[in-house]
């Protein structure tokens, strides 16, 4: 059964894959959720990760930033309890995209090139190479950012360490090779290229990046790298080519939801048509583009506000929780706590054993249980009174927990009786450890407590299975009355000799 399922979920994980090469992020975005919970509970960790990865770029993609974020966000925690570079170097390339696609492109890259310079030295060729592309595409964001705001010289800085990086991503790939990455990489590079004025290189690699996209049919890189061929048509100065390109995509982008190459595609159509002096057709296409961008910000806006208030609650309800985890602990505590002893009740027992024995039982591990009973107690409370007869027991139980170990479970389950039960022990090792319990108990000096007071214990010991704790505690009674019988001061095991 559990083989089906683990089935199910890298199927519906490999359907995700392929709806994201395929540039089907609605479906990506309806299906993943569901996967992601299948996941969740099989084997397949390293699935869950990518699709986590998979799912936060597609909800950017699509402008779904409050699920980008949230998914982003659990994808860092849970490879920061795995603690290893690559997936750690993954995950921060993930929120840098986010935030890169929430319009804060500068904290992207920041965020990025400190995981690189953290994790990188120690991380796989292949998660370095994404990475190093990583920020190649957060600089080209930076580039359409800011080229109308700040000086030619500054956007060019941000280009050239770009193209360092795409360079670096380029030699990783003869080392890791990476059909979809390989695609994405020729594209990214192209298009830095494009706008560092190196047309010819720049038309190199877009044409390569494209012909590789048709093959691979990975259509949502296809279209972006066919909005940067559009961008390079303008720059050689043929706005109807590049016009004729991106009109052609606009049916397939309409449809699509990809956001951020739509509104490339409309920027390019502007100033195509601003370039040949159609200024209505360019009028419309800048208008479109606008709204697009005003949804976009809205979006960004609306996700970063429900960030901040979702962090503002998520800290009150942790200490909320936190408050409440110590009053239940407490309670709990205080609920299978034996308050005479300290030592652990009847309920107190079964919680433990109904842990202890299913594993135990499933890993075919022996485990002990004995029934320990002072010897003469009512004798000692009618000779001595009652505030004796519970130092006796507070001494029992102080000695019980100085002969047993830190996963041994001690119990008081009756006025003077007691229960040990000891995980992974063999029956023969448990005769050894009760056997030396009872000695240290008859040669305690009791003396202290009232003159001519001696203390003995009486032990029945059983060994699972089967592993259920009323058979056990029924067997070990059994052996319990055995060494009464036989004259008290013993320990008599199940199913052998008194010892």
């Amino acid at each position: 059964m559990t083989d089906n399922l683990d089935d199910a979920a890298r199927a519906g994980y490999e359907a995700c894959v392929r709806a994201h090469r395929l540039g089907a992020l609605a479906e990506l975005m309806a299906t993943a959720p569901d996967v992601l919970t299948r996941l969740s509970g099989s084997p397949l960790q390293n699935e869950r990760r990518d699709l986590l990865r998979l799912y936060a770029l597609a909800a950017c993609e699509t402008a779904r930033y409050d699920i980008a974020l949230a998914a982003s966000h659990e994808l860092a925690v849970i490879t920061t309890q795995l603690g290893e570079p690559g997936p750690c170097l993954l995950a921060a390339l993930v929120l840098a995209s986010c935030l890169d696609r929430m319009g804060d492109a500068w904290q992207a890259h920041r965020v990025l090139t400190e995981a690189l310079g953290q994790h990188g030295p120690f991380a796989p060729e292949r998660e370095r190479m994404l990475a190093l592309n990583g920020l190649c595409a957060i600089a080209i964001g930076l580039f359409h950012l800011t080229r109308q705001t700040v000086s030619a010289a500054e956007t060019r800085a941000v280009l050239v360490r770009a193209r360092g990086h795409g360079m670096a991503a380029r030699e990783l790939l003869a080392v890791v090779p990476e059909p979809v990455y390989e695609v994405v990489i020729y594209g990214n590079c192209g298009e830095i290229l494009l706008h560092l004025g190196e047309l010819e290189e720049a038309k190199r690699l877009l044409d390569a990046g494209l012909q590789r996209a048709h093959e691979r049919e990975l259509h949502a890189h296809r279209w972006r790298i066919a909005c940067s061929m559009g961008e390079w048509l303008l720059a050689s100065g043929r706005p109807g080519d590049a016009a004729l390109l991106i009109n052609g995509l606009l049916p397939d982008l309409q449809a699509s939801d990809l956001q951020t190459t739509l509104l490339r595609a409309r920027q390019t159509l502007y100033r195509a048509a601003r370039a040949r002096g159609l200024f209505e057709e360019a009028l419309q296409h800048f208008e479109a583009a606008e709204l697009l961008e005003r949804s976009r910000s809205a979006q960004q806006l609306q996700a970063q506000s429900q960030l901040f208030v979702t962090r503002i609650e998520a800290e009150q309800a942790r200490i909320d929780a936190q408050q409440q985890r110590a009053r239940a602990a407490e309670f709990a505590q205080t609920a299978e706590r034996d308050a005479l002893t300290g030592l652990g009740n009847r309920r107190h027992l079964a919680r433990r054993c109904a842990e202890l024995l299913p594993q135990a039982e499933q890993m075919q591990k022996p485990l002990a249980l004995a029934l320990i009973d002072v010897d003469h107690f009512k004798p000692i409370n009618d000779t001595h009174g009652h505030a004796a007869g519970d130092q006796v027991l507070v001494t029992l139980a102080q000695v019980l927990r100085e002969n047993m170990r830190t996963g041994d479970v001690v119990a008081r389950v009756g006025g003077e009786e007691f229960v040990v039960v000891l995980p992974d022990t063999t029956q023969e090792r448990a005769a050894e450890v009760c056997e030396r319990l009872r000695e240290r108990v008859a040669r305690h000096d009791w003396h202290p407590l009232k003159p001519g007071t001696e203390v003995t214990i009486s032990i029945g010991l059983c060994a699972a299975g089967p592993y259920d704790l009323a058979i056990l505690q029924a067997r070990a009674d059994h052996a319990l009355y055995g060494a009464k019988a036989r004259g008290r001061n013993q320990l008599c095991v199940a199913g052998a000799q008194e010892r």
